[in-house]
């Protein structure tokens, strides 16, 4: 799609486009051969997902999973005649290598945040690669994207869908009537059976002692696969399908935008860049240790490290907020905004920067004296995300074609992918660890590794055969022999709890204390 058809800046979020007047919901989407057998593959592959996720979680079958559906739904657009951009391609290939990050590692935290990472990631590329994008892919309004193609397609256009699968068996043989019928009739007895076979087993031992001959089998888990995997199917296949086959929309010519009247716009940009130039005069001297790594007067190191560090933080996301509402807002002059309004979001934005650098020299010194914390290190990734992001709106305002969102998202994928096979709570017990065995910290936090996960086990065990302090040494293994790690069922593999598996089942209490489930 040629996307300087498609709006940067829509005027209402909700109706910028127009379905054609002649175009009704009345009829189903078109369902052939490579409609089938998309349907039957998503279908098995989403009870798989839903399987997966319920009873392993965000682990490796949940990934392989994710994986197949994304991967066919690829291959079906691919044989719709869709391609995509290769900014749409190099979206799916990282939420890829993102989903195979999810069996790296058992840090849950970090894969619920990946986990709308690949939302985000796998919807805006699909959406791409099916040329439907509603907004400019290189502006801010192609966050909506996703959304739009998961809630809008996938919930939306679910009646189409199914109108389609419907009319499809109508015109089939007789032998697809009959298949179709005896599926329906499986769906409709899976809830019905799981609930009256336990009131059968409560009533009657017989009937009990019948069902203890057959190999064990849990209803309760094919009633959640079937609700949870159930549903997963119909959205991605609805969604998928959709992309190829909804109803083209079309594009209003976008009306002149009005924006505020520069001087406006500039007279609060302009107060916050004299707030700024005080604020820095009077906290240069203050700012500058933290690059010398010399303390101001009257500071601790721990004071020093965390005053303001937070709410720096925060400002950084305000600044970048002002700056792209400041260039949106602004009435334009011949499509550019006015060249003050740009130079003030420019000082707003080297300000930024600024306070990233200061913010990241204060926390290596922190980490360096009292070594690292996944709060620590996590806050680190998200000031050089604000940074990177912040450098490139700046470029984007004197160069307004670059593409300041496309850089944006895909700067974010690929950070989100890095700490995710970077495994979070490994970094931090490798480094405290290290740290502490050659000198560099005075103490080690036994209860801090403690709670890093199965990443953490491995350094316990170093500091349990390797580290001269019996207080120490006596405190990592107490921590190991109480240790617990979940069922090694296929479906919740990852390979932290792998390797912390190894090493548990090698210690000199793995006889009858063995402290795995």
């Amino acid at each position: 799609m040629d996307n300087q058809h498609l709006p940067d800046q829509p005027e209402n979020l909700w109706s910028v486009y127009d379905p054609p007047k002649n175009i009704t919901d009345s009829t189903g989407f078109l369902t052939d051969k490579p409609e089938a057998i998309f349907g039957l593959v998503i279908l098995i592959l989403g009870l798989c997902l839903g399987n997966c996720f319920v009873f392993g979680g965000m682990n490796l079958g949940f990934a392989i999973s994710l994986l197949g559906c994304t991967a066919a739904a690829v291959a079906y657009l691919r044989r719709s005649g869709h391609k995509g951009s290769r900014y749409s391609r190099a979206l799916l290939v990282l939420c890829a290598f993102i989903i195979l990050g999810l069996a790296r590692t058992d840090d849950q935290f970090v894969k619920f945040v990946m986990g709308s990472f690949l939302f985000m990631g796998i919807n805006l590329g699909l959406c791409g690669m099916a040329e439907r994008n509603l907004w400019d892919p290189a502006s801010v309004y192609a966050l909506l994207d996703p959304f739009r193609c998961f809630f809008g397609l996938g919930f939306g256009r679910m009646g189409r869908a199914f109108r389609g699968i419907r009319e499809a068996v109508r015109e089939g043989g007789e032998t697809v009537k009959k298949g179709s019928a005896v599926l329906m009739g499986a769906v409709i007895a899976i809830p019905i059976l799981v609930i009256m076979i336990p009131l059968l087993i409560s009533s009657d031992a017989a009937f009990e002692g019948l069902l203890d001959l057959l190999p064990e089998f849990n209803f309760f888990e094919l009633l959640a696969t079937v609700i949870f995997g159930g549903t997963a199917a119909c959205i991605l296949y609805t969604r998928t399908v959709a992309l190829v086959h909804d109803d083209p929309v079309l594009p209003r010519e976008p009306r002149e935008q009005k924006g505020l009247h520069p001087l406006t716009m500039n007279t609060a940009l302009l107060a916050v860049c004299a707030l700024y130039v005080v604020y820095l005069l009077s906290q240069l001297a203050y700012f500058v240790g933290g690059f010398s790594g010399i303390l101001p007067k009257g500071y601790s190191l721990a004071e020093y490290a965390r005053r303001g560090f937070f709410e720096m933080a925060w400002l950084c996301v305000i600044n970048l907020s002002v700056m792209i509402l400041g260039i949106s807002l602004t009435r334009k002059q011949e499509g550019k905004a006015p060249l003050t309004t740009r130079i003030a979001c420019l000082f707003i934005g080297l300000v930024t920067l600024f306070f990233v650098f200061a913010a990241g020299a204060k926390m290596l010194l922190y980490i360096g004296s009292y070594g690292m914390t996944r709060l620590r290190i996590l806050t680190m990734v998200i000031m050089v995300f604000l940074g990177l992001t912040t450098a490139t709106v700046s470029v984007w305002l004197f160069l307004p074609k670059l593409p300041y969102m496309k850089v944006v998202l895909i700067t974010a994928l690929v950070m989100g992918g890095i700490v995710l096979w970077a495994d979070v709570n490994t970094v931090v017990a490798r480094y405290n660890v290290e740290a502490y065995l050659s000198g560099q910290l005075a103490t080690v936090d036994v209860d801090h590794l403690s709670g890093l996960g199965s990443g953490a086990v491995p350094y316990l065990d170093r500091l349990a055969r390797e580290v001269k302090d019996p207080f120490i040494r006596e405190y990592a293994e107490n921590v190991l022999r109480n240790w617990w790690i979940g069922n090694a069922d296929l479906r919740a593999w990852n390979f932290t709890d792998w390797i912390a598996r190894d090493i548990l089942e090698q210690w000199p209490w793995s006889g009858d204390n063995v402290p795995l489930s």
